[in-house]
Formats: C-alpha cells, structure tokens, sequence
C-alpha cells in the first residue's frame, strides 16, 4: 500500500471513531486539571470514550510507535480537509480519550499538541492554550484564538499574552477580533516583535464602522510601512487581511501569498492595489473577497509579471478587472458568482499562460460565453457552487461553436440532469464528478477542493473560498 493509501486509510479510520463515540457532549472535552498533578484530561474520566470497535481492538496491539504514528497521520489526513468536513473535535483530543494506554501515547507525542484552534467558549479558550502549549515542549506552534469584548479584561488580554510569549516558536498565527479596541490592542501587542518562524499571518475583524468615512470615500495612501512585527518576520509566507483599513502591515518583502477579505471597509483605490503588489515583491497568489477594489485602471493597466494564481468574488466588479488584468504568467484564476450580464472581450490575450480556471457559483450566460471564447488556453476547468449543465452544454458543442478547444479535465460539483454529463463526454475530456453526483461515467470523482495555493500543506479553516454548498 502506498503513502496515499495509507493516509487514507487511517482517515476513515479516524472518522469512524468518531462516529462511535460521537454521542459524548462536547462540554466534557473542555480541559480541567487532575486533582493532585500537573496533568490534564479531557473529559469527565480518563477512559470516557471507550467504545466497543472492532477497529480498536485490532489496533491496540500494535506497538506504541506504529499506533503514535497512526495519530498523527490521522492529524495530519484531518488537517488537509477542508472546515465543513473537518471533525469538529481534533484527533489528539478524540484518541486521548479512548483508553489510558492511548492517552499516554498520545501525551507523549508533543507534534499532536503543536497546532490548537482555541476559537472556543471564552471560559476555556485559557485553559486550552495551557494545556496545549505544554504538551507541545519546544515544537513550533499553529495557534488560533479569538478575543472577545465580553472577557477581554478578564481572559483576552492574557490570552493575548500568553500567545505573544511564544512568538519566537509560532508558525501560524490567527488572531480574531469582534470590537475595535480589540484591533487596537492586538496591533499595540504585535508592534515591536520578532517572530522568526512565522510562516502564516491572519488578521480577522468582525466588528466594522460602517459609517467611518462616506459612502464615496477610497482609501488612496499608498504608504505600506511596517506597523505590527516591526523587528521582523523573515519567514512571512502567507498574509490574511479581513476588514482592516490599515495600520496592521507586517514585513511584506517575504509574502508570497495575500488574502484581502473586506464587505464594509471604505475600498481602497487601484493606484493603492497597486502600490501594494509592488510592495510585496515575492507575490505570486492573490486572493480577494468583498468589495476591496473601489475603481479599476484603464485596460491592461493593472501588470503583475509574477503573479500565478488569482481569485476574486468582487460582486459584480469582475469585467472591470479582468479589463484591467496584465498578467504574462497567470496559471490559475477563480472567478465567484460573476453576476455581470456581459463581460467585454479581450482580456483573454493579457492572460497567455493560464491553464486552470475555477468558476464558483452561478455564471451569467452571457458572461460564460465570453469567459470560455476568450480563455482557450484553459486545460482543466472546475465548476462548484452551481449547477454545471449550461456549461456543459457549451462545452459539448462541436463545429465553429467549440470553445476552450485545449480543455483536457473537468470538474463538476453538481448537475440538474445527468444528460449534460453525457453529452460532453463524447468530447473524450477527464470528467470528474462529486461524490453527490449520481452518475456512472467519468474519470473518478471527488469530495473537496484542493488547498490553495497548492502548495499549501492544509486547508487553511478561514478560507472563504473553500465553501462547497
């Protein structure tokens, strides 16, 4: 059996446990001390999810190197998984409780304890970070919390600390934000920091002034000088901005990927879009969500030599950019509900190297048809969040009518009718359907988007773009 194999293996595995010992209330995985030691359990008993498996039963006789193994490839096989099929309660947590003997294989396993997303109730998010970052030694750590108004004096500030005091061993950090002081707080916090192996950075806000400047407003400064980790972040790879005006800029020489999600902040100007992607010049992924861009340039004004994959939802804002786009060696673009009644031809010449094209959500006939005519360099092209039956139906013409004539795989998350499926598929094309597809043909099938960019080693949770509805 391969490695894949393997890992797939031990995923079911996983996921059937969970599915036996489902029945126990997640209140009781909070974490609490044992009387008398330094030690912690989750749950009301050492052994409170022992079920009767047979899958357990076999695997407890392995050696307790193949069983550590087993964890953390379970570990390893969930975090790859996108959030809606990520198991709610992490695997370390899950097999800890199944027997003692599991509990200290697990315990003596720090790469278990290295990751925690402590985005729970507020009463145990402190608790969780304790148990985690001792159990954890000296590994570096991904750690995600969130910060509260309702206990910021009483829990947020030293959680915010505590987290801040690992700084030289944090990998990944997600810091969530539901009141503005908290922004402030954490942007004081991070200013004059080193974090020498922080690889991914995301900043979340969920409390937003709407009425903070007038409706017409753009932000113009074009001044991206470091605020936060002003003493450095040398390993900087992936940055999420969500709802941030400003002032919250890292080191941006490292960058290679940018996620700018925003719905109510004043956009910002294509002169500071700009500006920003020559402020960041390893950039290679760019991901925008919201309305971020107020007006774009003039056409094929927007030049991004480096820039390889790209994704937008900007609600309607999608012909201006594509209008706008210059990017020589673009390979992947991810367009999400395009609800422009027509997109205008020729930004398919400024795109001559793309290969992998994403539709996500529904798609204007009109606009279809022109993104298909002008994108005939696409070989695989994916279809989610919406039927695929008028896009296999184009796809299916013959004659003069035939569009993306380089298209070799097609993925498609679901049909209305399963004649559209068939149809295409004299095309002699990869077709490669959802699980959810009842249909008999194809290539294979599929149960989730890839990460991305692609080589990402997970799914990052706060991904926007990785809903499949």
């Amino acid at each position: 059996m391969g490695k894949q194999g393997f890992r797939a293996g031990v995923s079911r595995f996983f996921r059937s446990l969970l599915r036996v010992g489902s029945g126990e209330r997640e209140t009781n995985t909070s974490a609490k001390h044992i009387s008398g030691s330094t030690a912690y359990t989750f749950g009301s008993s050492e052994e409170s999810t022992l079920v009767d498996c047979d899958a357990i039963c076999h695997i407890q006789r392995l050696p307790d190197p193949v069983l550590g193994a087993i964890f953390a490839l379970s570990k390893d096989a969930v975090e790859k998984e996108p959030p809606p099929r990520r198991a709610v309660r992490p695997v370390e947590r899950v097999v800890s409780q199944v027997a003692v003997r599991w509990r200290v294989v697990a315990l003596g396993l720090p790469e278990l304890w290295s990751s925690v997303d402590a985005r729970v109730r507020p009463d145990h998010q402190r608790t969780l970070l304790e148990w985690y970052l001792t159990h954890a030694e000296n590994r570096p750590l991904d750690v995600s919390i969130s910060l509260s108004q309702e206990n910021w004096d009483t829990e947020g500030k030293e959680i915010l600390r505590m987290v801040l005091a690992e700084v030289r061993r944090l990998r990944r950090l997600a810091i969530r934000t539901d009141f503005l002081a908290g922004d402030t707080a954490v942007r004081e916090a991070c200013q004059y920091v080193c974090a020498p192996v922080l690889e991914h950075l995301s900043l979340i806000s969920l409390e937003v002034p709407r009425s903070r400047r007038d409706p017409g407003d753009y932000i113009y400064d074009e001044d991206f000088g470091t605020m936060v980790f002003t003493r450095g972040l040398p390993r900087l790879a992936v940055l999420r901005l969500q709802h941030l005006e400003g002032a919250a800029y890292p080191p941006l020489d490292s960058v290679t990927t940018l996620h700018l999600e925003e719905y109510h902040c004043p956009p910002m100007a294509h002169t500071r879009l700009s500006a920003l992607i020559r402020a960041m010049p390893a950039l290679v992924n760019l991901s925008l969500y919201g309305c971020v861009v107020a007006n774009w340039p003039m056409e094929g004004a927007l030049y991004v030599p480096h820039l390889r994959a790209l994704r937008c939802a900007l609600r309607g804002g999608e012909r201006r950019m594509l209008d706008a786009l210059n990017a020589p060696v673009l390979e992947e673009l991810t367009l999400k509900d395009v609800r422009a009644t027509e997109l205008w031809g020729g930004f398919g010449r400024r795109l001559p190297a793309l290969r992998k094209l994403t539709l996500d959500g529904e798609v204007d006939a009109r606009a279809l048809a022109t993104v298909f005519r002008e994108l005939g360099s696409v070989e695989e092209l994916w279809v989610v969040n919406c039927g695929a039956d008028r896009a296999l139906r184009m796809l299916a013409l013959g004659g003069p009518g035939r569009v993306l004539l380089g298209l070799r795989k097609v993925m498609v998350h679901w049909v209305w009718n399963s004649a559209a499926l068939d149809s295409v598929s004299a095309r002699g094309l990869e077709i490669f359907v959802h699980d959810d597809v009842p249909w008999a043909g194809g290539a294979g099938r599929w149960t989730a988007l890839p990460p991305w960019p692609t080589e990402l080693d997970r799914v990052d949770p706060d991904d926007l773009f990785m809903q499949l509805h």
